[in-house]
């Protein structure tokens, strides 16, 4: 049993970085030799040695981790639970040995950051704990009915960036990004050197000695380092070399082993039959009916690595379901799929109709195979067409700008663009921020990884861009981080950013009018230390200013209520937006169209096993996402359950749109983590009148497998139907995929787009309210709201607004809130089907000029409206 843990430890690591398995009180298994732990961690060894001074000297270790910790459980005292050596790092698990009770450990150098671990003395557990369960959402996370399950890692991101983060770097290294590509590179390939080198057949005397589970967990992490790059070849090599040995050592270990040799035989097969790089509908679930790859040998073996963990373990239901989809790559799904592991095609199934959407990429020419990244689709050339931007994680790929020609086609002009020196970014948003006419592009880098440069690039109208970073004040200090959002603080007419951070104190950049900006955050009350994953902002309680959320993965959640004197007050709690625990994207929208902005927070547990609970409509272990209804009093109410909303996913991109123009926002949801077995559908939920959401994936045949990361709506074909990019790759070398495009047929229902220009108000009119009062065929008059903005936290949507009508629809009027002037603008016999601009103080509308095209034809369809 003893190397059967060991060896389960080795893959528990995931996305996160994290020290523990999973951190918090969602636990692998019950153990009688769980410790109750707190720990510290600092950004760096100073920052540490400084806090093991302090606590040498008595000071209390709860207020020093609440004070200095950048590890979410710095809001609870640094306590994580009660936790399972087993569980943990070997580097932390080392320091444990021999620790006792209220002492302190020596400083631990760990991927995210410096750690100092204390095994909480009798008299604090009880405090500590008090603290920790007065969070509603730990305490739901307790109440879980059982164990959270997760499958060990197969992807290899933990081993590269261990090699990346314990690299020596000079000074400023993070802010040259073509010295973050070389050192990402090097530190990649000396790993597997010096891997190569100790497990040499030449060295046949020095292994023969070696400890047995020792080489064991050395073949494993050459295989993870091969893995990571996609040399599954070599991989699989070095994990059946393991899996002889640990056969020998001990039957607990062959499971595990069973489950990697499963995931790994099987991500081969897809490399191998081209489903990453010409996915067409063989990446969608449920699947086509003739699916099947066409070289079927490591399906063969990834099911027979399946089944024999299965005859062990029968009721994972992770591995259930990857032995399922191996079946279907074979072509003998569901017939083949023995009785007792089948997962029925019943459990996708829609149950409504929906317009079904086909991916449309390659055909209008997005060709890109990216790793995860971002997504930014706005007019950078002010001439009324849609462009793309995309980012990616891959710290030596450039930004790729694709260029709208006009006929439903686009080319990459990348370099023309000036953007061939712009590497890495694993997300972006779109501003002007210096209200020239002109969009802007921030680019967010570090996030999961370590500290690194913004870059703010100013755009130019013309579909090229200069790097400002520096002269605007934004390129120090570099921040691990992929979210941030744009808002008018103080409603002075110029955009604030607001950055979440995951190292780090968040920042809040005040902006000065002259093209540069001041971090307030401090003065402003929201430099809180937590790893941040999303940030949006909205005049929750409209009263005029706008106010931020912000998700944090493994801690409590932050509202902040905007004072009106550029300082905010935290009021989750107060509000009931605390939890859940472990979240990613979320954002505000008016799902309800009752004028006031309400919250969607995804929950986010790396867990395929959760995921096919969901899917399989089986308790869930872990919480699920939530949806908060504002009461127009301050607070928020949980409504999840009533709308169709409690499911646990892994979400990482995802935004909002309107798929059908009924009027109702609806939901895009991509799924995944890095490990290879996290091959879990997005998701697209229908909204129903503002009461219900309907999960239509299988209808519109938008069920992508592989990981989904930015999500934007935005109508490309100038027809009036928003369609759904994403950027689907995964955050390893080995898990690159081609970019999405899924074209929405329409429905034939009405609409509006709506650009408005702001003059006294910020230029790009971030922030500003429209409400459509329509009357449609049959039914009372009703009224559509929309707040200019590009969406959710991880992938942009044009900041013009498409406001859907419903059928037969009639505007009877069409007004717009102004935040800085505080000004109303209100237009009676406005045209549906139409594009509309609308400047601040304009007594009239214009009216757009548009062709409508045919994505990817040169045939257009031309609809010219008259001013």
């Amino acid at each position: 049993m003893k190397h059967g843990r060991a060896l389960i430890r080795l893959a528990c690591a995931f996305f996160s970085f994290a020290f523990l398995c999973f951190r918090g009180s969602a636990q692998i298994a019950p153990t009688t030799h769980e410790l109750p732990l707190r720990i510290i961690v600092a950004a760096d060894e100073p920052a540490a040695r400084e806090v093991l001074e302090r606590l040498a000297k008595g000071e209390d270790f709860g207020a020093i981790a609440k004070e200095k910790s950048i590890d979410p459980t710095g809001q609870s005292g640094g306590y994580t639970g009660l936790v399972d050596p087993s569980s943990l790092r070997s580097e932390l698990r080392e320091a444990l040995q021999g620790l006792a009770p209220g002492k302190l450990s020596k400083i631990v150098h760990i991927p995210e950051g410096y750690a100092i671990l204390e095994i909480a003395p009798s008299s604090q557990i009880a405090t500590s704990e008090n603290a920790t369960l007065s969070q509603p959402a730990v305490l739901s996370a307790l109440q879980a009915r059982g164990a959270i399950r997760f499958t060990p890692d197969v992807s290899g991101i933990i081993e590269a960036q261990s090699a990346l983060v314990k690299s020596a770097k000079p000074p400023g290294w993070g802010e040259d990004l073509k010295e973050v590509c070389q050192t990402r590179r090097d530190t990649y390939r000396n790993a597997i050197k010096r891997m190569e080198s100790m497990l040499s057949p030449s060295n046949s005397a020095q292994l023969s000695d070696q400890d047995p589970l020792d080489l064991t967990q050395e073949y494993y992490g050459l295989g993870q380092l091969y893995a990571y790059g996609g040399r599954m070849d070599e991989a699989i090599g070095e994990y059946l070399k393991g899996y002889e040995i640990a056969k020998d050592l001990s039957p607990d270990a062959v499971p595990t082993f069973d489950q990697e040799l499963g995931v790994a035989y099987l991500h081969r097969s897809e490399m191998t039959n081209g489903i990453y790089d010409a996915p067409g509908d063989r990446c969608l679930i449920p699947p086509a009916a003739n699916m099947s790859f066409q070289k079927k040998e490591d399906s063969l073996k990834a099911v027979e690595y399946f089944h024999k963990y299965l005859q062990q373990v029968p009721d994972d239901l992770a591995i259930r379901w990857l032995l399922n989809y191996a079946y279907m790559t074979l072509g003998r799904y569901p017939d083949g799929v023995p009785k007792q592991f089948l997962i029925p095609l019943s459990a996708f199934e829609s149950k409504e109709p929906a317009p079904h959407f086909v991916d449309v990429a390659e055909k209008v020419g997005l060709r890109l195979k990216s790793m995860a990244g971002g997504v930014i689709v706005d007019d950078f050339e002010n001439n009324g067409l849609l462009d793309v931007v995309t980012s990616s994680m891959n710290m030596c790929e450039h930004l790729h700008y694709f260029h709208n020609n006009g006929d439903g086609t686009f080319t990459d002009r990348s370099e023309k663009a000036g953007l061939a020196d712009q590497l890495g970014g694993l997300n972006m948003i779109q501003a002007d921020y210096n209200n020239d006419g002109c969009m802007d592009i921030l680019v967010l880098r570090g996030g999961w990884e370590i500290p690194m440069r913004k870059s703010l690039l100013r755009g130019n109208c013309n579909g090229t861009f200069t790097d400002v970073t520096k002269q605007a004040g934004l390129a120090d200090p570099p921040t691990a981080t992929q979210s941030a959002v744009w808002a008018d603080i103080n409603n002075d007419g110029w955009l604030d950013l607001f950055v979440a951070t995951e190292h780090g104190p968040a920042q809040l950049f005040l902006n000065n009018g002259d093209g540069t900006f001041k971090n307030i955050a401090h003065t402003a009350g929201v430099d809180q230390t937590a790893f941040s994953k999303g940030v949006v902002s909205a005049d929750y309680d409209n009263d005029g200013y706008p106010d931020f959320y912000v998700s944090v993965y493994g801690g409590n959640n932050f509202l902040y209520h905007n004072n009106h004197d550029n300082t905010f007050s935290e009021v989750a709690s107060q509000a009931g937006v605390v939890g859940p625990h472990y979240t990613f994207p979320s954002w505000f929208f008016d799902y309800d169209n009752d004028g006031w902005p309400d919250l969607l927070v995804n929950s986010y547990f790396v867990s395929v096993d959760e995921s096919v609970r969901t899917i399989s409509n089986l308790p869930h272990n872990a919480l699920t996402t939530k949806l908060y209804h504002n009461e127009r009093n301050g607070s928020f109410r949980d409504v999840t359950s009533e709308v169709g909303l409690d499911k646990v996913y892994m979400p990482m991109g995802a935004n909002f749109g309107d798929i059908d123009n009924d009027g109702f926002l609806d939901i895009y949801i991509g799924n995944g983590y890095p490990n290879y077995a996290a091959l879990i559908p997005h998701f697209l939920f229908r909204n129903h009148d503002g009461k219900y959401f309907t999960d239509v994936t299988a209808a519109t045949g938008t069920g992508e497998l592989h990981k989904g990361h930015a999500v934007a709506f935005a109508d490309l074909a100038r027809n009036g139907n928003e369609d759904i990019l994403t950027v689907t790759g995964g955050a390893t070398p080995g898990d690159a995929h081609a970019f999405r495009l899924f074209e929405n047929p329409g429905k034939g229902n009405d609409w509006l787009n709506v650009k408005l220009v702001g003059s006294k108000s910020n230029r790009a009119a971030v922030g500003a309210r429209i409400k459509v009062t329509v009357e449609n065929e049959g039914k009372n008059l009703r009224s559509i709201y929309r707040t200019v903005g590009s969406g959710g936290s991880f992938g942009a949507s044009p900041l013009e607004q498409h406001i859907g009508l419903g059928k037969s629809a009639q505007i009877l009027s069409l007004e717009v809130w102004w935040p800085t002037s505080k000004t109303r603008q209100n237009f009676t016999e406005v045209p549906k089907d139409q594009f509309l601009e609308i400047g601040e103080f304009e007594p009239k509308y214009i009216k757009l000029e548009h062709n409508e095209v045919t994505l990817g034809g040169r045939q257009p369809t031309t609809t010219e409206i008259k001013k």
